[in-house]
């Protein structure tokens, strides 16, 4: 199951509403202090 972020509160140039789809980028944000900023929702298949 593939998740993309989106943003809640702005924070390092992502802006309130923006959508976080780089996998890598997903998992750093995850595990780092920011994950309280952002909320996962499902990618879309295909």
């Amino acid at each position: 199951m593939t998740f993309h972020l989106v943003v809640l509160k702005p924070f390092d140039g992502y802006q309130r509403g923006e959508l976080i789809t780089n996998t890598a980028t997903v998992e750093k944000i995850l595990a780092g202090s920011q994950a309280s900023f952002v909320v996962r929702v499902m990618a879309k298949e295909g």
